[in-house]
């Protein structure tokens, strides 16, 4: 703690800051994998809940969710008065 007048903190120096340059520059491929994952982990879930709502809650065959007729025939249960 005995510092002089003048003379700069450790983490101010040119030293520590082309260390903190080199540690952001490896971790690109992380940061790429979160945002690859998180479209890709929120596409499953919607997948699985659409399959667990439409077979297990609904008391349908589960294959009927990736049947594009399911969608066109809520899609006109619901705009059908409009």
């Amino acid at each position: 703690m005995d510092r002089g007048k003048g003379q700069p903190f450790p983490r101010d120096t040119q030293e520590a800051k082309t260390k903190e340059h080199a540690r952001r520059g490896k971790n690109w491929p992380i940061v790429m994998i979160k945002i690859v994952m998180v479209p890709l982990l929120l596409f499953f879930s919607l997948v699985i809940g659409l399959m667990i709502g439409y077979g297990v809650v609904g008391h349908k065959p589960t294959s009927e969710v990736f049947d594009l007729g399911t969608y066109k025939h809520m899609w006109d249960l619901l705009f059908a008065g409009t």
